[in-house]
């Protein structure tokens, strides 16, 4: 299967950044075909979408390459952390500027949502919080925002999200991370 790992952490040297290094090497040796985007190691990446889509940036190369890697991919895998119960503004850019209309999703006159355009795709999110991770799955939190609004809009069906919570509780041990990566690696789609 041709996975996508984007992982949406500014920090290189986050959780969220060894957990996505992990679940590729294990993706790769399970014969998947891995492509990864680390947007921790992309420093020429302007997340700001300045003119929202009323026209197109100067320099559109990496959302340019990154839409070609989506087209590619059947399934995305996201690993990012959660911040002001959201994801971090590096990925939530990154949204903005990839995930665009007529490549990601188009609106249609008289219909409530938008019909996507990437569909036949899954993905999963491997999420961790300093709050509880129920808090994380709520109604209207931030996996029902991406879930719906975000893949949902542009047509890819998120099939799992782990969540690792209370992470700046004394519950967070070394063998409680151990057991989450365990858990997130189990759960990769199998080989096609």
């Amino acid at each position: 299967m041709n996975i996508l790992v984007i992982q949406g952490s500014p920090d290189p040297a986050s959780m969220s950044a060894e957990l996505a290094q992990v679940y590729t090497d294990k993706a790769r040796q399970a014969d998947h075909h891995v492509e990864a985007i680390d947007l921790s190691h992309e420093p020429n990446f302007d997340p700001v979408l300045r003119f929202g889509y009323r026209r197109h940036m100067d320099d559109e190369t990496l959302p340019n390459r990154w839409q070609e890697q989506i087209r590619r991919a059947r399934h995305l895998a996201f690993f990012f952390p959660i911040w002001w119960t959201a994801e971090p503004s590096i990925l939530k850019g990154w949204v903005e500027r990839v995930l665009t209309p007529r490549f990601a999703y188009r609106h249609d006159q008289g219909k409530l949502m938008e019909t996507g355009l990437l569909g036949g795709r899954t993905a999963s999110i491997t999420t961790s919080c300093q709050g509880p991770a129920a808090y994380v799955r709520m109604p209207g939190g931030v996996i029902t925002r991406w879930k719906y609004f975000i893949l949902g809009n542009c047509g890819i069906k998120l099939i799992h999200t782990d969540i690792l919570g209370r992470m700046d509780s004394t519950k967070d041990t070394p063998e409680r991370r151990e057991a989450f990566e365990r858990r997130v690696l189990a759960n990769m789609p199998k080989a096609c």
